[in-house]
């Protein structure tokens, strides 16, 4: 009996072993209204699966004899179709379907990708209107750790990092160094935020990519790319303040065009006015202001070669507070203990003099060409025409001289430039970049002198070097500079024509290393310089827009910079963490420090100040916490400490940001993936008071510490061109806190701004479909 069932399962096995399993079978999939074919549709056959190819056509191989059940999905969202079919088939199978388009919800997945960068960088997306408190660039960049802002005034910001600004930061406008009248404290980057798509800041003296000067570091103002192959875009951005009663209107417009998608434009416009702004109880007079700017790019991109043009015109007109302006001595030492100006004055928005109208000119023209996928050369020229015009309080004693309404003064500045590099991508590693770089730039002034005439002409040439792999990246650079600047000054009445030269070698070096999936740690050393500039050499006179008398020294070196930065990256589900520590060792540090006692002069009485050189040491610590705490709600916390000391002189170095430190709360529904969202933000700012500085060192003591509350709340709408309708309401000074900061000239005289509600709307546009 065991040898009868033995054999009974012997021949199944064999008859099932020799059935033949060698045919084929093969269909398409067809649209059942249009008859198209379609592609990439799913097909299944018990346990085995596969997909039509762009013909629309499906195939299987080594099937057995019999009935089969075939299903067909053609897409995501589609019902699935059922065909009974029997191997082998005499004819190919059809499946005729039902396609239909399926709008899926919205599905947010957030990863943690870290710059692999060894320095310091950070990048903020400007068009997110709910992360941005005020409307100029100084404003925006102070969320980033180690930014701070210096003000002159109510009107004028700039940015600060790690206690350095203006000759010492590089700003690079749409890919060309801003060059205008930088070097004064009331002289803000001429530049409209609102055309940004990304505004980046560099830490430290590793941006040799950008010449000397950029020893505290660069910030990077750029566009969105132009939209190459796409429909046309754009939105229009509305704004309303209630300190100045002011709005503005700022819109763009960009897209390609319909017969060759290759070429590309963008236009945008901006318009803003401001009446008198208000301290908490008082008008500060004279503090209106009104702006425009407008802007064109038109560019070509094919395979190898690439071309864009872009032109750029911004003007402002700005008061200055009337109470800086002061007649005597005695009425000038009274303002510096007054705790109210004398006069305030009332609301309007006219402005008077003192006042000090900007006009900025940028052209740009850039071609890149592709060799081939690894190597790429891209030229770069920019031309620059800045105009600055000072009105003094006091009029010309000649009537017809003060009929004409001529400026006090008034600087006009040519600046020409090239740059030229190669990107070589040697390995999926290894990256170098070779570059040169030159300048010409002129100066004319007329009226009352301040600064002489100049021509300046700069020229240096640079080697950078990226490896990288799954773990580290290293980083080095080298670059030589040399400068020439020959001045026309009268001396003793007469005209002389002094020539001064600089030239120096720059270099960095940097690490990061990956710990992980949630850590990153770099290090970064390098030196930087840069020439003295032409006000702290010659500048010897009244500077009406900060209000105060400066005095420059002939005599002065180059500065050189040797900075180490070392810093550290936390992300994850639980926290984010940014840490950062700097130490820079100046040698010949150019500082502008009060010269006790004030001057008296024709227009009135003004605070002295005079640069003098020294070696100096700037350090300190910033940091980032990001904790989130449930679901909608996040905290962060943001710190900045920073020290510097006069070596020479063994004493607190003049001029050093106030250490600080925020606190946010942010409520945001962004998470749960929905087409409308909210927010609610509240930060409370704390400023200490500066307690490292020299006692009877300066006109007026430093100010106490001040803590600032703001708030804000907004909602966000994706619209169909997936981009988002946002509506913000915003208030700066919740307690409307009567305060003075350490780094405002004009604490010497009046207030910050009150309370200041805004509101701003963000409203996207978009027609037809992407190609």
């Amino acid at each position: 009996m065991k040898f009868y069932l033995l054999g009974i399962l012997l021949y199944f096995s064999v008859s099932s072993y020799s059935q033949k399993c060698d045919y084929t079978i093969s269909g398409e999939v067809r649209d059942i209204h249009t008859n198209q074919l379609i592609p990439n549709a799913r097909v299944s056959i018990q346990t085995s699966v596969t997909q039509t190819d762009s013909l629309g056509v499906f195939r299987f191989t080594n099937l057995c004899a019999g009935p089969l059940k075939l299903r067909c999905v053609p897409h995501f969202g589609c019902e699935p179709v059922d065909l009974d079919v029997s191997v082998p088939a005499a004819d190919p199978i059809v499946f005729r379907v039902e396609t239909h388009q399926v709008e899926l919800d919205e599905l947010l997945i957030e990863a943690y990708r870290f710059p692999r960068e060894s320095q310091e960088t950070m990048t903020l997306k400007t068009n997110d209107i709910s992360q941005i408190k005020g409307t100029t660039l100084g404003d925006q960049l102070i969320r980033f750790p180690g930014v701070t802002s210096l003000n002159t005034g109510s009107s004028i910001v700039k940015p600060v990092i790690n206690g350095m600004h203006s000759n010492r930061l590089v700003v690079v406008n749409n890919g060309i160094r801003q060059e205008g009248q930088q070097w004064g404290s009331e002289h803000a980057p001429e530049i409209d935020p609102n055309l940004a798509g990304n505004l980046t800041v560099i830490q430290g003296a590793s941006g040799l990519q950008y010449g000397t000067d950029a020893i505290g570091g660069v910030i990077l103002v750029s566009p969105d790319e132009l939209r190459y192959q796409k429909n046309t875009a754009g939105w229009v951005k509305l704004n309303g303040n209630s300190n100045g009663k002011g709005g503005g209107i700022s819109g763009l417009v960009a897209g390609s065009f319909t017969k060759s998608k290759k070429w590309a434009y963008r236009v945008h416009g901006t318009g803003r006015i401001n009446g008198t702004q208000k301290a908490p109880g008082y008008l500060i007079k004279n503090t209106a202001s009104n702006e425009y700017s407008y802007s064109a790019a038109l560019g070509y991109k094919g395979e190898k070669f690439e071309l864009d043009v872009f032109y750029t015109k911004y003007s402002t007109n700005l008061g200055i507070f009337t109470g800086s302006h002061i007649g005597n001595l005695s009425d000038l030492n009274a303002a510096f203990t007054a705790s109210v100006p004398k006069d305030t004055g009332v609301f309007t928005y006219k402005l008077q003099s003192p006042r000090q109208l900007v006009q900025h000119d940028l052209s740009k023209a850039h071609l890149a060409y592709n060799w081939n996928k690894n190597i790429k050369t891209t030229l770069v020229y920019g031309y620059q025409f800045n105009l600055r015009q000072e009105y003094d309080l006091h009029k010309a004693y000649n009537d017809s001289l003060a009929a004409l309404n001529l400026p006090a003064f008034e600087l006009n500045l040519w600046t020409n430039s090239l740059d030229l590099k190669t990107e070589i991508q040697h390995s999926k590693r290894f990256k170098s970049t070779f570059g040169v770089s030159g300048l010409q730039q002129s100066n004319a002034y007329s009226g009352r002198f301040f600064i002489p005439n100049f021509k300046k002409l700069q020229f240096g040439g640079y080697y950078l070097g990226t490896y990288e792999n799954d773990k580290w990246l290293f980083d080095f650079g080298v670059r030589y500079d040399y400068s020439k600047l020959e001045v026309f000054v009268y001396q003793n009445n007469v005209l002389t024509n002094p020539s001064k030269q600089f030239q120096n070698p720059s270099a960095t070096a940097g690490l990061s290393r990956l710990l992980g999936h949630h850590w990153i740690v770099r290090l970064n050393a390098g030196t930087a310089w840069r020439p003295p500039s032409i006000n702290e050499l010659y500048s010897n006179g009244l500077h009406h827009g900060a209000a105060s008398i400066e005095i420059g020294d002939a005599t002065l070196k180059k500065e050189i910079v040797y900075n180490t930065q070392l810093g550290v990256q936390y992300k994850s589900h639980i926290a984010k963490v940014d840490v950062s520590g700097f130490y820079n060792y100046f040698d010949g540090y150019i500082n502008l420090q009060p010269s006790l006692p004030p001057m008296l002069t024709i227009v009135g009485a003004f605070p002295v100040f005079r640069y003098v050189q020294s070696n100096t040491q700037i350090y300190g610590l910033n940091g980032r916490v990001e904790i989130p705490v449930g679901k909608y709600v996040t905290y962060q916390f943001q710190g900045n400490l920073l020290f510097g000391k006069d070596l020479r002189n063994n004493q607190f170095l003049y001029g050093m940001p106030s250490n600080r430190m925020t606190h946010r709360v942010r409520f945001s529904t962004i998470r749960s993936g929905s087409k409308l969202n909210f927010f609610a933000e509240v930060e409370l700012l704390d400023v200490f008071k500066q307690k490292r500085y020299v006692p009877n060192s300066d006109y007026v003591a430093p100010p106490k510490g001040y803590d600032l509350l703001s708030a804000q709340v907004g909602i966000s709408k994706k619209m169909n061109g997936g981009e988002n309708l946002q509506v913000v309401l915003a208030c700066s000074n919740v307690t409307n806190l009567s305060y003075r900061d350490y780094m405002n000239r004009f604490r010497y005289f009046t207030d910050e701004l009150g309370r200041n509600w805004i509101i701003k709307v963000l409203i996207p546009f978009s027609t037809g479909k992407n190609n």
